[in-house]
């Protein structure tokens, strides 16, 4: 092997990420434009969580607005694309995989994809409105509450990022039971470790302190970490040798099986090709 055939493999490597990362750049800015054609309903969405009082936001410079938009509109392509994002990161790993772990890569970018924009529809529907009244009120006779846009509006996509990035977890379980990194039977065994950890995520990255937010975040992250165990029986690694050897020892069986019937037809056909005379000469 020659030295430049060594670095053929890179040289393909490099080539993959750079398709993957004009596809991925190409996603973003079309959405990203189409953001900016949907303004008025983008930015409809974002205030809408605020209380009818507060939905003003203010500005403090010339070029705030036009900066504030387009950090708009480049965070909501990133949210609307994530499935392509999300495709084009595991397409771009996937050469790593065995043949038959790649026929996954498709239905787990899906899985993915789902659980993220789904983290991100539960977040804004549910904790975000109440977290900013809670937020907004707090101690409201004292303070002359105003929302900057800048502040107001980098708070709320982040919130949202962070709620279905938050969603990913039983994908990051199931991938650590399937690469053996950790066992399922370790993770059941010390749930209520992982309780603890969960509780104290949704405390804080929960906007408010109220109890109703944070059990907003902690019972799907509870819920998701149960469904987790479950589907990470089936990618335990000594199930999968189990259902490989089950496979392997079915196909030796469907082999021998053929052969012992072509064997057999083989031999039928030799006896009736025999002549008469010597079918009745054995006789």
């Amino acid at each position: 092997m020659t030295r430049a055939d060594a670095r053929m493999p890179l040289v393909d490597h490099l080539q993959e990420l750079r398709k993957r990362l004009m596809i991925t750049i190409v996603g973003v800015v079309v959405c990203m434009v189409a953001m900016a054609v949907f303004n008025q309903e983008v930015f409809a969405l974002l205030l809408h969580p605020l209380p009818d009082d507060m939905k003003e936001i203010t500005t403090f410079a010339p070029t705030e607005p036009l900066m504030v938009s387009l950090k708009v509109w480049f965070f909501s392509a990133l949210i609307v694309s994530s499935p392509i994002l999300i495709y084009e990161f595991w397409a771009f790993v996937g050469p790593g995989f065995t043949p038959g772990e790649r026929r996954h890569i498709l239905p787990v970018a899906a899985i993915c994809a789902i659980l993220f924009l789904a983290g991100v529809a539960f977040g804004y529907m549910f904790v975000l409105p109440r977290g900013l009244t809670v937020l907004l009120n707090w101690n409201a006779e004292f303070f002359n509450v105003q929302n900057r846009a800048a502040d107001y509006l980098s708070f709320a996509v982040w919130f949202l990022v962070a709620f279905g990035a938050v969603f990913e977890l039983p994908v990051i379980i199931v991938a650590l039971i399937g690469t053996g990194a950790v066992q399922r039977k370790t993770l059941a065994r010390n749930r209520k470790y992982a309780v603890l950890l969960m509780a104290g995520l949704a405390a804080v990255a929960t906007p408010s302190t109220d109890v109703f937010s944070m059990l907003a975040m902690f019972i799907p992250l509870l819920l998701l970490y149960e469904v987790a165990l479950i589907v990470g029986r089936l990618f335990e690694p000594e199930r999968r040798k189990r259902r490989a050897a089950a496979r392997k020892a079915r196909a030796k069986a469907k082999t021998e099986a053929a052969a012992a019937a072509e064997a057999e037809l083989a031999q039928s056909v030799e006896v009736d090709g025999q002549d008469p005379e010597v079918i009745g000469t054995t006789d």
